[in-house]
């Protein structure tokens, strides 16, 4: 568990039939994600706008959907 005055988070590792991953859980929101090797190591090569990105619009997609 880690956690400061705006988030607490529970991170742990999983064995899934696709190999390891590590579950990223918020007590508070009830949300969750596993993220795979490659996915966790993508979070690496983010820079910090990416970041304010995502924590400036909670819950929706970086990226828009496009209309099918």
């Amino acid at each position: 568990m880690i956690a400061n005055e705006f988030a607490e988070v529970r991170v742990s590792r999983v064995e899934t039939r696709n190999g390891a991953r590590l579950l990223i859980e918020s007590p508070k929101s009830g949300q969750w994600v596993t993220l795979c090797p490659l996915e966790a190591e993508a979070l690496t090569w983010q820079n910090p706008q990416t970041f304010s990105a995502m924590i400036g619009n909670p819950y929706g997609p970086l990226i828009p959907e496009e209309d099918e």
